[in-house]
């Protein structure tokens, strides 16, 4: 790892300082982004599929000394957060899009008070027990949990852009994807079926959260392992009751 990078902890904003906290220990401190073989280095290019307000594209540029990050957020409140912070970075590239199967407009659900679960496949009951249960997991009581997460998936309908990741190598010219970083509450599927055939080669490693429902982590390892990838399923202890999983994938 590179030194000397700035303390993402006093550089990034969020509207919600808790969510911002959260991020920055699962991806700074713990380094959920690079594990079982996952490396960034200095030059790489990374692709964020679900950028949120940047904190993984930040870690990726300052800490790993990435050449270039193509951040993507569909949400138009949360993009212009992540362009703000991402603003001095060089390297930063931020796209007012989603990553999916096909082009075109989209609704999603935004939760405000829980931006990172915002989605096309948003349900604000289930996703409000699962993070009770998470929290309950990890001690909290349930009356503490309840208090917790009160208003937080308030849902908002916002109409978004989406563009599938073949176009955008077509548009941008990228030769090559060291990092494929997925992270779109149940639409990781999507994302991966909008690359072409012929766009594969380029695609050094991918990490994706899978929301393991309808078989869909079958799914995914099936499709990575069918483009020539070595899988390597985790999932975290404070998740064992929420059946979300991290697909590492990386070519031999």
């Amino acid at each position: 790892m590179s030194t000397g990078r700035p303390d993402l902890k006093h550089l990034l904003k969020h509207h919600d300082q808790s969510q911002l906290w959260f991020q920055l220990a699962e991806i700074v401190d713990d380094r959920t982004y690079l594990r079982h073989g996952i490396e960034v280095g200095p030059g790489d290019v990374v692709v964020d599929a679900g950028a949120n307000v940047g904190v993984a594209a930040a870690f990726f540029l300052s800490e790993c000394g990435a050449g270039e990050v193509y951040s993507f957020e569909p949400v138009p409140e949360i993009h212009e957060m992540l362009v703000s912070n991402l603003e001095t970075f060089p390297g930063a590239r931020t796209f007012p899009a989603g990553l999916s199967s096909v082009e075109g407009d989209a609704e999603l659900t935004f939760y405000r008070g829980a931006a990172a679960m915002s989605s096309q496949y948003a349900d604000p009951r289930r996703d409000h027990d699962m993070v009770k249960s998470v929290l309950i997991g990890m001690g909290v009581s349930e009356e503490d949990a309840e208090d917790r997460i009160k208003g937080d998936f308030e849902p908002l309908t916002v109409n978004c852009q989406m563009v599938t990741l073949s176009s955008v190598i077509e548009a941008q010219s990228i030769k090559k994807i060291d990092l494929l970083k997925i992270d779109v509450e149940r639409a990781e599927l999507d994302v991966l079926n909008g690359i072409d055939d012929q766009d594969w080669p380029r695609i050094r490693q991918v990490v994706a959260e899978v929301h393991d429902e309808g078989d869909r982590l079958t799914g995914v390892r099936s499709l990575l392992e069918r483009h020539g990838f070595m899988v390597v399923v985790d999932q975290e202890d404070n998740m064992k009751s929420t059946g979300v999983f991290v697909v590492y994938a990386v070519r031999p």
